[in-house]
């Protein structure tokens, strides 16, 4: 249960931090498919960033924020509850010696169960 909390904690908070550059980064991806006279034309990141406060407000940052904080706590979740779980079992059963073994088998476990559990949340989040 620590080990579930800490990734929530974490997802959450550190999702909440990168909101503003992950809108910005959204909104420059989409700036190139929009027609030319729709389009936004920031000249980068912090351009985008400046121009969404002064345009915006600073509360529109976190425009998509819960949608990016669900994606994030599922991914942390995932990945670190899994990858521990799978190197505590590993561990006992092939012993601390074969360290590359379970490290990289954990690594495996990890990554299957990170994007079975992220990717849904990752398609809403992209058709928001």
């Amino acid at each position: 249960m620590q080990k579930t909390q800490a990734s929530l904690f974490a997802g959450t908070f550190g999702s909440f931090v990168g909101n503003p550059a992950d809108l910005s980064l959204v909104r420059l991806q989409a700036d190139s498919a929009l027609p030319a006279e729709e389009r936004r034309n920031y000249k980068g990141v912090f351009d985008a960033i400046q121009r969404i406060v002064a345009e915006e407000g600073v509360t529109a940052l976190w425009k998509g924020a819960v949608p990016t904080m669900t994606r994030a706590v599922s991914l942390n979740i995932a990945m670190m509850v899994s990858y521990d779980t799978a190197r505590e079992k590993l561990e006992a059963k092939l012993g601390k010696e074969r360290k590359y073994t379970v490290s990289m088998s954990a690594s495996m476990v990890s990554a299957v169960c990170t994007a079975v559990f992220s990717l849904p949340f990752d398609n809403m989040k992209t058709k928001i």
